[in-house]
């Protein structure tokens, strides 16, 4: 990451601490009341406000429900008294609005709920959008966000006006503490790609909330409580560069003008533009109330002072430091190794002192892929458990292989994890495990032992399991002959196998020659496949 130069750095802080500081926000008082209000969200016309109610009585989920969507509306004397939105666009979970198309006949809303029991409202359903028909708002519609997962109970997302960028504040694969921001665009097809980290110039080991990404595409509003702050969480300002969803300049607090020792979050600017929307926890009538503050000609000047900020920092680059580091998207899947079919497993990867478990009989899909994140380059433990299975372990480096976005799979070539049934008898045959003509010599000594290798971690995880390794050639030769080299052969393997810490007592040995093919020794093709090795758990 490059480090900036501090002056400039204090120079930002410098505009913001003593612009922001004579604005005058006002608190919304005919919107406000003892309750928790926060997500405030204005229509593209300008003419009703929506925001977020905690612990009401008239919530679906009553008094205990975490939050529903309520509204106000604008009159000739200021902000109508606040109503219930409705049970259409409200369920017993968290309920906000992310924001709206430009004609305001879409909402984007947090979180889905099926009415049937699947959704429940749980913050790992991600974002939903609503239809205006006849001025009524229809039921919720799930956006198809390829491998979205959440692991925080809160969620937080801002959408563009082109409807094609989201931004999501959640804790997910590669978060670096707490609550990330991730990105994830529209496809052609209607769903939206797999969520990539904004990564560690605006991501924390704290908790990044309720992003807000404004009219150019570039700025982004957020709350953290881990960046330079002034009190419990902070609103700061970052912007993109260079075109890049992963490059961002040094985040900015927005000044003792907006945040205070409380809580501030939720910025919003409507379409318009011309004001801003926030909500805070200091000297409220509740939990959090609603503010507004007209976006003033000194607070453009502001933004156009950020800029040209921003341009000075770029030229004032230290050396690297650390290189930044890359992230690839893999897709994986667990698989029976007999049948090739998936299999329910909990999964557990570790690396760079972070661990992270995942649950394949929770993955809504034939197919169980789940999909990583990872540091390009780090070296990952894998862990496996099945029952019936045998015990899974191994070490892999993160690699990119990316195939076209058009791919089945969402533009990630797909890593197998294969595991063996735990059940004396079973027979699997060894991949790759190929040797020269007439030979007990490996053709290929690389991708032979690199399979081998799997084989001893497997035994190394499973201590008490024992095998049998069993040779086969095709028949074309004396059968003599070619009993004696898949003796040899298998012996190979097995003298591997002990090189490499497997006790002998634990490996038995046998060669059929050519006595027990799978198919006709007809073709290549059948002859290639007769030739062999397999082994079989004894116990």
């Amino acid at each position: 990451m490059l480090n900036r130069c501090s002056f400039i750095l204090i120079g930002v802080l410098f505009l913001f601490s003593v612009k922001a500081q004579v604005q005058s926000h006002l608190k919304i008082d005919s919107v406000n009341s003892s309750y928790d209000e926060h997500s405030p969200a204005l229509s593209p016309d300008g003419e009703t406000l929506y925001f977020t109610r905690s612990g009401h009585a008239a919530n679906v989920g009553g008094v205990i429900d975490r939050g529903d969507i309520w509204f106000s509306t604008k009159t000739e004397s200021g902000w109508s008294k606040a109503q219930h939105a409705g049970n259409v666009i409200n369920h017993p979970g968290l309920n906000g609005v992310v924001g709206f198309s430009a004609d305001g006949n879409r909402m984007y809303l947090l979180n889905y709920f099926d009415a049937d029991g699947q959704g429940g409202g749980s913050m790992r359903n991600g974002i939903a959008v609503s239809t205006k028909l006849n001025g009524e708002w229809q039921k919720p519609e799930r956006l198809q966000i390829q491998y979205f997962s959440n692991n925080s109970p809160y969620l937080g997302a801002t959408i563009n006006a082109e409807e094609n960028t989201l931004i999501l504040a959640m804790r997910s694969y590669l978060s670096e503490g707490n609550e990330d921001l991730y990105v994830s665009f529209k496809q052609g097809d209607d769903t939206w790609s797999q969520p990539q980290t904004l990564g560690n110039v605006v991501n924390t080991y704290g908790e990044e909330w309720s992003p807000f990404l404004a009219a150019d595409n570039e700025t982004l509003y957020f709350t953290s409580n881990a960046h330079d702050g002034l009190g419990g969480r902070d609103i700061f300002v970052t912007k993109r560069l260079n075109g890049s969803w992963q490059d961002w300049s040094t985040p900015v607090n927005l000044g003792e003008g907006i945040n205070t020792k409380g809580t501030e979050r939720d910025y919003f600017i409507p379409a318009s533009g011309d004001v801003a929307f926030f909500s805070t926890t200091q000297n409220s009538e509740g939990f959090g109330d609603l503010f507004n503050y007209a976006l003033s000609d000194a607070e453009k000047a502001l933004q156009e002072s950020i800029e040209e900020v921003l341009a000075q920092e770029e030229e004032a680059e230290m050396p690297i430091e650390n290189e930044k580091t890359s992230v690839v998207v893999m897709t994986f899947q667990v698989l029976d190794k007999r049948t090739e079919t998936p299999v329910d497993a909990s999964v557990k990867m570790s690396y760079d002192g972070k661990d992270i478990d995942i649950n394949t009989a929770d993955i809504d899909s034939q197919n169980k892929h789940f999909v990583m994140s990872l540091e390009e380059g780090a070296s990952v433990e894998v862990s496996i458990a099945a029952k019936g299975f045998l015990k899974y372990q191994e070490t892999f480096t993160a690699g990119s292989s990316v195939q076209s976005m058009s791919d089945e799979f969402g533009g990630s070539s797909v890593e197998t994890f294969y595991l063996t049934p735990e059940e004396v008898g079973t027979k699997v045959k060894i991949e790759n495990v190929l040797f020269n003509r007439a030979s007990a010599n490996f053709s290929n000594p690389e991708v032979a032992k690199r399979q081998l290798d799997e084989i001893v971690q497997m035994m190394e995880s499973n201590p008490g399991m024992a095998i049998r390794l069993e040779g086969h050639t095709d028949n074309r030769g004396d059968a003599r002959l070619l009993k004696e080299l898949s003796v040899e052969r298998v012996k190979t393997v097995r003298d591997y196998l002990l090189s490499k810490g497997v006790d002998a007592e634990r490996v038995e040995f046998e060669g059929f020659g050519g006595e027990k093919p799978l198919t006709d020794n007809d073709s290549a093709s059948g002859r290639e496949i007769n030739r062999r090795v397999e082994f079989v758990i004894i116990r």
